[in-house]
């Protein structure tokens, strides 16, 4: 799916078929926004269906205390709302944009009656929703199973963008880190220098580089953070 899940590791193939892309950008309205820019609100009636064309978003729950946690990263080919679909429609989180982005959006009642015309698109949202409730189940377990910082190597290696054959890269910020493995900026800061100490990442500019990759798979194996060197 065009979106990087956290919990389990999933294919970033598109979702849809061309053919069904074509369909959905014919329905719609090509909306742009700017970095930053909101996309839907948490709590918002929801009557619509965003396509992703160009750029980045992200998905954020925001809780009863206020606190924000970050829900996944979609890349262009992804599908973002599709609570207008259940039967009381709502926005059980918010999105926007963390690039220039280019989003279709397209009406409930528009993409419901194409549903029904394409089988197959129907399969392939059903799939989208169930690798998304997977992931969900699995980053629950994590939070009651995991330590924090193996949490963190997780969420390292599976926001990772490949730079080269051995190394990838991370362009996330601390506080989003945070946000993605439910701790604090300053706990993830810490952890982020340890690991940086023992060589598992390096730095470039805003950006972290996974330099061996085989260690912070063996921290989500069950090695502690204290084990390391200071």
């Amino acid at each position: 799916m065009r979106e990087l899940s956290i919990g389990v590791l999933e294919d970033l193939a598109p979702v849809l078929r061309p053919k069904q892309v074509e369909k959905l950008c014919a329905l719609g309205v090509t909306y742009e926004y700017r970095r930053g820019d909101v996309i839907y609100r948490q709590g918002e009636p929801a009557k619509h269906v965003y396509f992703l064309l160009e750029g980045e978003a992200q998905s954020t729950l925001l809780n009863s205390s206020g606190s924000e946690t970050l829900l996944r990263i979609h890349l262009p080919g992804s599908i973002l709302g599709l609570t207008s679909l259940a039967s009381v429609p709502w926005r059980d989180a918010s999105a926007r944009a963390i690039q220039h982005s280019k989003l279709v959006c397209i009406a409930k009642d528009d993409l419901t009656e194409l549903i029904r015309r394409d089988p197959n698109l129907a399969l392939n949202l059903i799939r989208l929703l169930v690798d998304r409730m997977r992931d969900f189940h699995f980053r629950v377990a994590d939070l009651q199973f995991q330590t924090v910082e193996q949490r963190l190597a997780r969420v390292l290696l599976a926001v990772s963008r490949r730079t080269n054959e051995h190394k990838a890269e991370i362009g996330l910020t601390h506080e989003e880190l945070a946000q993605l493995v439910n701790s604090r900026r300053q706990t993830v800061t810490t952890i982020l220098g340890r690991f940086a100490r023992a060589g598992y990442l390096s730095k470039s500019g805003r950006r972290l580089i996974i330099e061996d990759a085989q260690s912070l798979r063996s921290k989500i194996l069950g090695n502690r953070i204290g084990s390391l060197h200071p």
